[in-house]
């Protein structure tokens, strides 16, 4: 298909980076166990702890059948829906479609074999288990009970066998409760790549639990130690066995790995028994916590969460504005640098005094259409190079994902298999793929496209 005229492009947000943010309430009440393994049959726990000054009372009942109650990879598994929600544009619904590739890339996993068949395990646990929260759900500034499953609904394609592998495609639905909390931005940013670099579940599992009692919606303030009754931090981790030596010694992979790579500074228990209390001292790891004001304005110049969410939390949001009006002014002056986003950085990392010199307010307005006009070639440019620059699969996953932000309900899992094979075996070249659902979006005829397609794939 050719476009008339002026050629539509696909907005911006289309394709952002996966956005790092973990959903407060499931992050601090630790609905998913920090444990690697749980005891055959483990298929339900209820626990009563202090969440936020309160007495809360938690419940999750599942089944033997899937493995029991989520725990050990569940969390990353959760962690990765919720940025692929994001990506997906946060669609009201809850619903958004992805592939295990794209799961388990996400979470730093292997995509050769093994990790499929444990990554529908996870989605199995997370799409039974019921969750019964009492007077502990926090929504709109008020406490809420609530039940819900973590993933509402889950359809998907799979081998002849009934096993996902790499052409499977993934439909997810989150519960409502979750999707409302996001939407009201009851979230907390998460460092995925420090997460997932960790060497074991346990780890990971742990880092999520201790980041969230760290900071908070209502306390953006982050903390530099954090006590917690022994007992009551087992009820927290759902760890299985409450005897206080045994909770010990399954929390020790976990201090050690999180000590060693500098997120804690110490570990320290005082007290006896069931009495014992946990101190945990943060480390330079954890850092600040960043202005997302901070991390919103350096990501809509092009840097992606990991990069502005290290700046934001290295800088003030005073300096980081500053810093980006000298840039911008630097730019209009006509200065072109060889790395656009590496002298953004260089500019608002800056000590030496290097880029003191900055155009008036009045020339800068006057060069500001210019601006706009060079940026715009500029990202039409870098997104050309990229493309080019990609493999073969990687031009198949960004078509794929244009498709399933564009076509949404248009389109069932089957198609998006279909026309996965497709791109792969070579009879559609992913990037006419991605022009002509761009062309059908702008032109209001995505359902035009859909029909058409599934013509091609014949009776």
């Amino acid at each position: 298909m050719a476009t008339q005229g002026k050629k539509p492009r696909l907005p911006r947000d289309l394709l952002p980076q996966p956005k790092h943010f973990d959903e407060a309430n499931v992050a601090r009440l630790g609905l998913i166990s920090i444990q690697e393994r749980i005891p055959e049959g483990y298929a339900s726990w209820e626990e009563e702890f202090e969440f936020l000054g309160k007495p809360v009372k938690l419940a999750c009942y599942a089944s033997e059948k899937v493995g029991g109650v989520p725990h050990g990879l569940d969390n990353e598994v959760s962690l990765a829906l919720l940025a692929l929600y994001f990506n997906a544009g946060a669609p009201e619904d809850g619903t958004f479609t992805t592939t295990p590739y794209q799961i388990l890339k996400l979470m730093g996993l292997d995509t050769s074999g093994y990790y499929y068949q444990a990554l529908k395990e996870s989605l199995m646990r997370l799409t039974t288990a019921t969750y019964v929260l009492s007077e502990a759900w926090r929504s709109g500034g008020r406490w809420q009970s609530v039940t819900f499953r973590y993933i509402e609904k889950l359809e998907y394609t799979s081998s002849p066998e009934g096993r996902l592998d790499r052409a499977s495609v993934l439909r997810v639905t989150l519960a409502k409760e979750i999707v409302r909390s996001l939407k009201q931005n009851y979230v907390k940013p998460i460092d995925i790549e420090f997460m997932a670099s960790l060497r074991r579940p346990l780890s990971r599992a742990l880092y999520r639990l201790l980041d969230a009692q760290r900071f908070s919606p209502e306390n953006p303030t982050p903390l530099a130690r954090f006590e917690v009754n022994l007992m009551e931090w087992a009820a927290a981790c759902k760890i299985v066995h409450k005897r206080p030596d045994k909770v010990r010694r399954t929390l020790a992979p976990a201090h050690e790995e999180l000590i060693a790579r500098r997120y804690l500074q110490s570990v320290e228990y005082v007290g006896r028994g069931q009495n014992q209390t946990i101190v945990y001292v943060f480390g330079e790891e954890a850092g600040g916590v960043p202005d997302m004001e901070a991390v919103e304005l350096l990501m809509a110049e092009g840097l992606s969460f990991t990069s502005a969410y290290s700046l934001a939390r290295r800088f003030s949001l005073a300096h980081i504005k500053e810093r980006l009006e000298r840039y911008r002014a630097i730019l209009a002056s006509g200065y072109k640098p060889k790395n656009l986003l590496g002298f953004l950085v260089d500019v608002i990392r800056d000590e030496s005094g290097k880029y003191a010199r900055a155009l008036p307010p009045t020339t800068r307005r006057r060069l500001q259409a210019k601006q706009e006009e060079e940026e715009a070639r500029r990202m039409e440019e870098e997104a050309e190079r990229e493309w080019q620059s990609m493999p073969k699969e990687a031009q198949i996953r960004r078509a794929l994902q244009v498709a399933q932000l564009l076509l949404r309900a248009r389109a069932g899992v089957g198609d998006l298999e279909d026309l996965t094979r497709l791109m792969e075996s070579g009879v559609l070249e992913p990037k006419t793929v991605v022009e002509e659902l761009k062309e059908a979006a702008a032109r209001g005829t995505l359902e035009d496209w859909i029909q058409s397609f599934r013509q091609r794939l014949g009776p």
